[in-house]
């Protein structure tokens, strides 16, 4: 690896313990530069802004979990475990930094541009989603026909269940448990009986 993409990691391995300790919005470049070592000038040698740290940061994590996902879910071709499958995965990246920071803490904070790099890196998900839904639609497994609603619903209660471990991890067990049943209660609420 160069010089210049090692230092680059340190800032985004920086940063990212920043954001992870004090969120994105109390973190300041001070903060940066202070757990990296690294000069102001430095630091934005490799970024513009905290903004594009961030955004560069959890567009290096989202592909691991897109590989995670397309690998685990290749290997099943019913797609009502795929969902399953997708929702165990899901709640699996809780202990993972980057996946810590919640959205409700950033989204507002960053300017468009960045908003717009950060709803491409996240519609991933929701395209592959809104695909297993369309085959199961197909396959006529489900009672609701609306693969666009299903994704919806599915993806922001998973988001909500994760928000909710990610908060209370002293009762990490139970809540793991909690959210596997909700994957469980949805997936049955809308099969075909």
């Amino acid at each position: 690896m160069k010089r210049d993409q090692i230092t680059r990691q340190m800032i985004l391995k920086a940063a990212l313990e920043c954001f992870r300790k004090n969120g994105y919005v109390n973190t300041s470049l001070n903060d940066i530069v202070k757990a990296s070592g690294i000069s102001k000038g430095g630091i934005y040698w490799h970024f513009k802004s905290k903004e594009e740290m961030f955004v560069q940061m959890i567009e290096e994590a989202y592909e691991p979990w897109l590989n995670t996902i397309h690998s685990a879910l290749s290997t099943l071709s019913d797609p009502l475990e795929k969902l399953k499958k997708y929702g165990e995965l899901f709640y699996s990246q809780i202990d993972l930094p980057v996946f810590k920071l919640l959205p409700e803490s950033y989204w507002g904070e960053v300017g468009e541009q960045y908003r717009d790099r950060l709803n491409q890196c996240y519609s991933k998900d929701d395209e592959f989603i809104y695909a297993v839904f369309t085959e199961a639609i197909a396959n006529n497994q489900l009672r609701i026909t609306d693969a666009k609603a299903l994704t919806w619903i599915y993806i922001s209660m998973l988001e909500g269940l994760f928000a909710e471990l990610s908060l209370r991890s002293e009762k990490k067990d139970e809540l793991v448990a909690y959210f596997a049943t909700g994957i469980d209660i949805f997936l049955e609420g809308i099969k075909r009986k």
